[in-house]
């Protein structure tokens, strides 16, 4: 097909979480015929088997690996951002973790000037999105694209740490999704019998035999096209050739909150420090464009227990014997999401709400020794972070990677409501798996001391959650860094949206994954409007 030498409606950069989203829904009206670029391919099929994430993650070719600066609070080391690069996106090769964020995540959206993104804006979309496959309840969707499902076989060292922070204070939820001010429970995750259940196969696989949907694999989109201030089309390169696309009524950004910026400040859309090192016109001013970066820091505390936990259950042959299991039932070891427990806790209790997330794991990180012996790891992080960095241009190369700015430990905020949140949890372990499993700490390897100590710990071992929102966000005013209105057009522009996390004005507690396909079913109403 000569996908150039067609007027489409609508053109979709990015078939990730936001894009496959917005795609089906468009494509659902048969009048319109929606274009679908990706630049990666289809997922393995191996990506379905929850126990097989790590070869997602560490995969160059579903993952785009953006590989940031060095960050001088982090001792200078680099850091890699994860995010997908196929069909599907990060839903097809993220830890399958399912959260909605907490209500003051929305309100602080409202106070930020989009009085229509509140929870009870936001919460028809999450029921739209999702088939809730847990008990009833009223905040929860029964008929939507992703399944969602609470996993229950927690493992035992995970349980006995959740059971500490309950007798600490933190309540008992049996559903984190459903607006909570703090609260543990077990995990919730994106599966439909007991596989990864994304974007692609729950948005895109139903929809793939519509006549007025096409998907355009391995396809690199290099700059939008603009006749005065109207966004009329898409220059990609695919095949060794450069070809330019158009589209009738709209462009609609979904390469996420790194790519999402590096393509409008390609096309001149951005601010004049940006784009003025690289001779790049400025085209649009939007000095917003690439700025206000967040996302979760995370300090991992992990231990030695002496009951078994997932770091054997990866050995042959007893891999096998669970890789049966989840083919014949959907459970077991091998359909496990990332994480068993989700804690959302205040470290003061004078606080409105959590300012910290702990994820309890069912193994231990570390070296390849420490990861052949049975441990479990808590992972903390802040819920709201303060930090704030940057993406912007290498050069005026589409195939440069961006350059990725961002100081993760440089608030002194988020570094105390690290060290109160590693504080809590070690207590947590000392009151639990310490008396239940013989829990030994390896890392660190014994209690710290003080907030220096905690410090220089964050310094050396701090990674990533793998969040990244923000750089694309919404807001009433271009002049003081809003890039798209209320209804996700981008400000001063006719014919583009951007409909991913890139427009968050701040990242959501917790797991990012379905806010963002909540964004995007937004979108996909908004745009839908105007083309009525």
């Amino acid at each position: 097909m000569n996908f150039a030498a067609r007027e489409w409606d609508f053109i979709v950069i990015g078939a990730g979480s936001a894009g496959a989203t917005v795609a089906a829904r468009l494509s659902e009206n048969a009048a319109w015929y929606v274009l679908l670029l990706e630049a990666g391919g289809n997922p393995s099929p191996l990506s379905l088997i929850p126990a097989l994430v790590e070869q997602g993650l560490t995969s160059r070719i579903t993952n785009w690996h953006y590989l940031g600066e060095p960050d001088p609070t982090l001792n200078n080391r680099r850091l890699t951002w994860a995010a997908g690069r196929a069909v599907g996106g990060s839903s097809a090769i993220n830890g399958m973790v399912f959260g909605r964020g907490l209500p003051s995540d929305y309100a602080a959206w409202q106070a930020a000037g989009n009085a229509n993104w509140g929870w009870e804006n936001m919460l028809p979309a999450f029921k739209k999105l999702e088939t809730w496959t847990g008990p009833p309840h009223a905040t929860r969707g029964t008929t939507g694209p992703i399944h969602v499902r609470p996993f229950t076989e927690t493992e035992s060292a995970c349980e006995s740490t959740m059971q500490a922070l309950i007798n600490a204070g933190t309540p008992y939820v049996d559903d984190y999704c459903a607006g909570i001010t703090t609260g543990i429970g077990r995990t919730q995750a994106s599966q439909k019998h007991g596989f990864r259940h994304g974007t692609a196969r729950a948005y895109l696989r139903p929809a793939r035999h519509r006549p007025n949907l096409r998907i355009l694999r391995h396809c690199r989109a290099d700059r939008l096209t603009l006749t005065g201030n109207r966004c009329t089309g898409v220059e990609i390169f695919h095949r060794g050739t450069s070809q330019k696309l158009r589209a009738r009524r709209e462009i609609i950004l979904a390469a996420g909150a790194i790519g999402t910026p590096k393509l409008l400040l390609l096309s001149g859309i951005g601010g004049e420090k940006s784009l003025a090192p690289h001779a790049i016109q400025v085209i649009h001013e939007l000095p917003g464009v690439g700025q206000n970066f967040n996302d979760h820091v995370n300090i991992k505390i992990s231990a030695f227990v002496s009951t078994k936990t997932y770091n054997t259950a990866r050995r042959f042959p007893t891999a096998l014997r669970h890789a049966a299991r989840l083919a014949l039932t959907g459970t077991g070891p091998a359909s496990s999401p990332a994480n068993h427990v989700q804690a959302f806790v205040k470290t003061d209790s004078s606080l409105p709400h959590a300012d910290i997330q702990i994820q309890l794991m069912p193994f231990g990180f570390g070296t390849e020794a420490e990861m052949r012996q049975n441990g479990f790891t808590a992972v903390i992080s802040p819920t709201a972070p303060r930090a704030r960095g940057t993406i912007t241009l290498r050069d005026d190369n589409p195939a440069s990677p961006p350059v990725i700015t961002m100081p993760m430990l440089s608030e002194a905020d988020d570094i105390a409501t690290l060290t109160r949140g590693c504080d809590l949890t070690l207590a947590a372990l000392a009151a639990g798996p310490a008396k239940t499993h013989n829990a030994r700490l390896y890392a660190p390897a014994a209690p710290l001391a003080d907030k220096s100590a905690w410090l220089a710990f964050m310094r050396a071992t701090a990674a990533l959650n793998w969040h990244p929102t923000s750089t694309c966000r919404m807001g009433p005013n271009p002049q003081t860094g809003a890039v798209v209105d209320q209804t996700l057009a981008v400000h001063g522009l006719t014919g583009l949206s951007i409909a991913d996390a890139s427009i968050m004005p701040s990242v959501t507690a917790g797991n990012t994954n379905a806010p963002t396909i909540a964004i995007a079913e937004r979108a996909a109403t908004f745009i839908a409007a105007r083309a009525a």
